[in-house]
């Protein structure tokens, strides 16, 4: 059985992303520097879809002064991030997913990095996405990454067709590179940009801004009216 949503076991999660995603390691630093960016110096910031608990372990080097909390749905995946963030707290590892966050009190940012496009309808997007909202002090940065669809047919194409060269490069066998095309849509649901944007509007953030983009995947930037 699957011990989480992606499509590798939780134990080799990382050396894997990093042959699937183009630029994974550029998106957690490009998660971060959006963040800071709105926030400088931010006290509380939760990270949502944690995973293995790198993008934390990246922010604290950069945030000493903050209190992290991380959330994740998949059990084997927030032990590896108590492995290795060993000093934190136990309360700070929160088991749920984003849209059934509980009550942690007001952050300054929440990140949600690679996490939010396998929820398989985009009304289960948006209470995630809404849910991150009634967490954000007035003011604050919610940080998306996605899979995203490229705007036209022909240019989704494209985007495929890209991603599978990328993987190839890799040292992805073609089963492989199959087997990840074939994950769009059963596994993965990614929308286009203009409705991740129209979506953040929607749920109540002031200003929505498309912060980084390439192959498929995108960053959003929304900010909590303050």
């Amino acid at each position: 059985m699957d011990d989480n949503t992606t499509a590798h076991p939780a134990s080799a999660y990382e050396d894997e992303v990093r042959r699937t995603i183009p630029f994974h390691a550029v998106i957690l630093e490009q998660a971060i520097d959006a963040a800071l960016a709105v926030v400088p110096s931010p006290a509380r910031w939760l990270d949502t879809g944690c995973g293995p608990g790198r993008l934390v372990e990246l922010a604290r080097a950069r945030c000493p002064q903050a209190t992290f909390f991380l959330a994740e749905p998949a059990v084997a995946m927030l032990d590896l991030a108590r492995a290795r963030l060993p000093d934190l707290p136990a309360d700070r590892f929160v088991l749920a997913p984003s849209h059934a966050l509980p009550d942690l009190g007001a952050f300054d940012v929440i990140t949600a990095v690679q996490c939010h496009h396998y929820y398989p309808e985009e009304s289960g997007r948006e209470d995630a996405v809404r849910r991150c909202r009634a967490l954000l002090r007035p003011g604050g940065a919610l940080v998306v990454f996605e899979n995203v669809r490229a705007h036209s047919e022909v240019g989704h194409a494209l985007q495929r067709r890209r991603w599978a060269t990328w993987q190839r490069a890799q040292g992805r066998d073609e089963a492989t590179v199959e087997a990840q095309l074939g994950r769009e849509g059963t596994k993965f649901f990614p929308l286009r940009i203009r409705d991740h944007a129209a979506m953040l509007e929607r749920v109540g953030f002031a200003t929505v801004e498309l912060v980084w983009r390439a192959y498929g995947q995108a960053g959003f930037l929304a900010i909590a009216p303050g």
